[in-house]
């Protein structure tokens, strides 16, 4: 019989004071959470979180037409979510079962071939973000020796960039930039990031997060749903996200 005692995940604990630390730059945190993104995704299932919000979204769109087609998709999301449930509760036994009867690295054995294959992409990922950070680290460098001398004397530090950001029917909001631990508070800009397609989650350790979590870029590739990134995504010449929506720097 395995030994499937969990021991506390005091890794996770450090990544995560890592991101909320305020000692990283965004690039750095953006890589680290893609990595992170890219291992979980298989080990979480999120088909109860997306029907659940399919579920309210149809729900307050039923209440505000009263329509038979609304309630009917009500119904039917409903209907769906209970299954889901039930067939959530079926695969946690089952994997129970494979835990009780295999020790972790045997399992990485049976699957070497695809364990292999998902180092591959993660270290790839990780190469490119290294050579990207060195490089633009390097072009900072080269501009901050020319601007070094004025900032020291004003005395002016790097303050976070805040963008009005406009969608396609003219409506504006503002992204506030906000960085260290003031970027972990997602409530104080609810209305903002409602308004950008996106709601506000706790998980259980008191961290909040949007969802969805990702951003799809026009390359096919997802990135983590920071405030940085949404810039970057509704700046996109051919946007995959945020169709129509514009981005305007606050200066």
């Amino acid at each position: 019989m395995a030994n499937t005692e969990k021991a506390p995940s005091t890794a996770k604990a450090a990544f995560e004071e890592a991101q909320n630390s305020g000692l990283y730059p965004d690039s750095a945190l953006s890589l680290g959470s893609e990595i992170y993104k890219q291992i979980t995704s298989l080990t979480t299932n999120n088909a109860l979180s997306e029907l659940q919000l399919k579920l309210s979204k149809a729900s307050a769109a039923a209440a505000a037409s009263g329509s038979p087609e609304d309630e009917a998709l009500v119904d039917t999301l409903y209907s769906d979510l209970k299954k889901a449930r039930n067939d959530q509760k079926n695969v946690k036994d089952q994997y129970k079962a494979i835990r009780g009867s295999n020790t972790f690295e045997t399992i990485l054995l049976a699957y070497g071939d695809e364990f292999r294959e998902l180092a591959s992409k993660i270290a790839l990922e990780v190469t490119k973000g290294t050579h990207l950070a060195l490089k633009n680290v390097k072009t900072r460098n080269k501009s901050a020796t020319s601007s070094d001398s004025s900032n020291k004397s004003t005395g002016s530090t790097r303050t976070p960039t805040s963008y009005t950001i406009t969608n396609d029917k003219g409506e504006t909001t503002v992204l506030v930039g906000r960085a260290g631990r003031a970027a972990a508070n997602l409530t104080q800009d609810a209305d903002t990031f409602a308004f950008l397609g996106f709601t506000i989650e706790t998980d259980e350790a008191k961290k909040e997060h949007l969802n969805p979590a990702t951003i799809k870029l026009s390359n096919n590739t997802e990135i983590p749903a920071t405030r940085p990134n949404i810039v970057r995504a509704i700046q996109e010449p051919e946007q995959a996200s945020f169709k129509g929506y514009t981005a305007t720097e606050i200066k």
